[in-house]
């Protein structure tokens, strides 16, 4: 059965019965947030033990000297057919499965969506209203209410991938007697990661000027990965806007002092450079998932290559 992952992060009421969990997608802070509260639920019950294995061809045949059950964490799904499925389920042993989209997982996923004991759990990049759920969740577990105008700052402003996100809410949670303000809000969001969004709008200058601030403000692959994303906001509203008007209208409030670059940024872009923006992003992010970060090297190209784009 194929459900939301947020659906079960947020969720109250599931009892995690299910003995499989095939989790996919191509956002992986969220597919390991998923994995990480399903093995947290399913360990309440003492009954469980985990055991991480590379592929199913390695699992154990021994049973448990402590009388217990397994949770098998696998990462690689080679081996993984409808026979080998059904031979899995002879005991009560659990699986989680986690494998980033690729044609050679579709037909796999078809198997544990029409399983009754199974989950298949697709993690992508939150939506503007998938993140309101997280926000509204976060805000209501710690009984914090917002004005309108800091609420609707923290949708547009936080990111769309779930950990990046969940880290920047933990800095709200550290606050105690202290009221929430805008200034104080956009101090805490910004704290890690706004030196070095300073970069991206500085992307128009000559080169010389975007290395020299590239090298001082971005030292390690954290940084990289925060600038990545914080660029890849900006370059989604860019693809996704058919003309100024509506480019306009969704530029966040809270960067009003940068509305007179980023539409000039945005008339720059016709259909090619569109074209030649998204194959950036795509061969950056793959480069990312490859490696596990960019180096400070590739981040620093990534970023002239954008310039490029953006002036030719």
């Amino acid at each position: 059965m194929k459900i939301e992952p947020l659906s079960l992060i947020l969720g109250k009421n599931h009892d995690y019965k299910e003995q499989f969990y095939f989790i996919s997608g191509n956002e992986t802070t969220l597919m390991n947030k998923t994995k990480d509260h399903i093995v947290e639920k399913i360990l309440q019950n003492d009954l469980y033990q985990v055991e991480k294995i590379k592929n199913i061809n390695l699992k154990k045949k021994e049973e448990s000297l402590f009388n217990k059950n397994s949770v098998y964490i696998v990462n690689d799904i080679t081996g993984i057919d409808k026979k080998v499925v059904d031979g899995l389920c002879r005991n009560d042993d659990k699986y989680i499965f986690l494998s980033e989209n690729s044609p050679k997982n579709k037909l796999i996923k078809n198997i544990f969506n029409k399983r009754p004991d199974s989950l298949l759990l697709e993690c992508y990049e939150l939506s503007r209203s998938s993140k309101e759920k997280v926000i509204r969740d976060f805000l209501f577990s710690i009984n914090l209410k917002l004005e309108d105008s800091l609420y609707w700052g923290l949708v547009d402003r936080l990111d769309n991938k779930y950990m990046f996100l969940e880290n920047e809410l933990k800095k709200i949670q550290e606050i105690k007697n202290i009221t929430l303000s805008e200034s104080l809000l956009n101090e805490l969001i910004s704290k890690e990661t706004y030196g070095g969004e300073r970069v991206f709008f500085d992307i128009l200058k000559s080169n010389k000027h975007i290395v020299n601030v590239y090298n001082k403000k971005i030292t390690n692959s954290g940084e990289i990965s925060n600038l990545f994303y914080y660029i890849k906001q900006f370059s989604n509203l860019i693809l996704n806007s058919e003309n100024i008007s509506d480019f306009e209208k969704n530029i966040p409030k809270y960067l009003f002092r940068e509305r007179v670059f980023l539409i000039e940024l945005f008339n720059k872009f016709n259909q090619n450079k569109k074209r030649e923006l998204l194959k950036l992003l795509y061969n950056t992010e793959r480069a990312m998932r490859t490696s596990g970060n960019l180096s400070l090297s590739l981040g620093l190209r990534f970023l002239l290559k954008f310039k490029k784009i953006s002036i030719s």
